[in-house]
């Protein structure tokens, strides 16, 4: 995924660091949702600042102040480090609540992790989506005359670029097709780089995988065959960085 695609971390992948996170969250009226908005705010331009110090190396560097952070590539060391700075913004909040000493020692704690995470980062390498794809707005869906009785489908849909591009896949959304119709699924709005989009289908949530055979280009719509749902891949994670700056050093993926 895209680091302006949302939050890198959900509340539960915090507790993977803080099993007693939302405990004291609920306890201290602290809303979690925006401390992980507001540490991806820090983390985000403390890369756009890397990336400006370094612009011999960006390939995107003549446009780097007007497309911000939108190429960047959310690695696992990105990811981290914004788990961990989201949880000492948290337990900041808490002890600047409470002024209790278990909360200042939280809050030191994830300081010193979120420094290293930090640095490890920039060590490792920002990744750059050379085509970047932001995360897709749900499928638009209808339907036409088919032979499948009445289903209730859920959709996630992907846009996609040249090569093997395929940017992170939409909210998921559900559409209850009549008997005797087979469902439909259409794009709007594509934005730059974008060549096409991918559908996933699926009788429950956790079940929706790949649909389309080739990606479906832009303008163009997916109908389900008449056979009902194949069973492709499930929805990825989106970009990975092509590029990675680390230092005054672009190194290519591979």
């Amino acid at each position: 995924m895209l680091l302006t695609d949302g939050s890198p971390n959900t509340i539960d992948e915090l507790r993977v660091y803080e099993s007693a996170v939302a405990e004291v969250a609920h306890t201290e009226m602290i809303d979690l949702a925006v401390k992980l908005d507001l540490a991806t705010e820090e983390v985000a331009q403390d890369v756009l600042d890397f990336l400006l110090d370094r612009r011999g190396a960006d390939p995107h560097a003549a446009g780097r102040r007007g497309i911000g952070v939108s190429d960047v590539a959310v690695t696992r060391q990105l990811k981290r480090w914004h788990a961990l700075h989201a949880l000492e913004i948290f337990y900041r909040d808490a002890f600047n609540n409470q002024l209790n000493d278990r909360y200042k020692e939280k809050f030191r704690e994830y300081h010193r992790l979120s420094k290293s995470a930090r640095e490890q980062t920039f060590h490792f390498g920002v990744g750059l989506a050379l085509i970047p794809l932001p995360q897709a707005p749900p499928p638009v869906l209808s339907s036409v005359a088919g032979s499948i009785p009445q289903t209730t489908y859920y959709a996630r849909a992907s846009w996609t670029g040249t090569g093997v591009q395929e940017g992170a896949p939409s909210e998921m959304t559900t559409y209850a097709a009549p008997a005797g119709a087979l469902p439909v699924a259409q794009m709007l709005n594509a934005p730059i780089g974008a060549t096409g989009f991918n559908v996933y289908l699926g009788l429950t949530s956790e079940t929706v995988t790949l649909q389309n055979a080739a990606p479906v280009a832009i303008g163009s719509s997916f109908v389900l065959p008449g056979t009902g749902l194949g069973q492709g891949k499930i929805p990825g994670p989106g970009q990975a960085g092509d590029v990675f700056i680390s230092g005054m050093w672009m190194l290519r993926r591979g």
